[in-house]
């Protein structure tokens, strides 16, 4: 049996296999934003994404799930990710080692490390992820 490992850089698609369908990609970079006016705008009971920026050299994403909603484990061969954890709690797995992280903690992933995210709790998770949209996500 042969390993294949699959790359993915289409952010719509790659959200939509990991379970967010509403999303809003396309009205970023706006020159100040009000994050609790974004939030306010979605449902409070199911998953979506809103990009705030969209730039030659990085993006940033809302990206809300509700308990038990995540991505697949992949990693990014040549880009460096970070995230800050605007409300809720996710289980982060890097590397087969899974850690809690909660409201006001920031993640960082650097290149080429495999993690999977997990929503939990109760009610939506939100986490602002930062990287740039032409990564490649890599999937085993």
């Amino acid at each position: 049996m042969s390993n294949k490992n699959i790359s993915e850089v289409i952010v719509p698609e790659i959200l939509k296999k990991d379970g967010v369908v509403n999303f809003n990609l396309n009205n970023a970079n706006k020159e100040i934003v009000a994050l609790s006016n974004v939030i306010g705008s979605y449902p409070t009971d199911s998953s979506w994404a809103h990009t705030l920026v969209n730039s030659d050299s990085n993006s940033a994403t809302l990206i809300c799930q509700m308990a038990g909603e995540g991505n697949r484990r992949h990693f990014h061969p040549d880009w460096n990710e970070w995230w800050f954890i605007v409300e809720g709690a996710w289980d982060w797995e890097i590397e087969g080692d899974v850690k809690r992280v909660s409201s006001g903690d920031i993640v960082f992933i650097e290149k080429g490390r495999k993690h999977k995210i997990t929503a939990v709790g109760d009610g939506r998770n939100i986490r602002l992820a930062v990287s740039r949209y032409d990564v490649a996500h890599v999937y085993d």
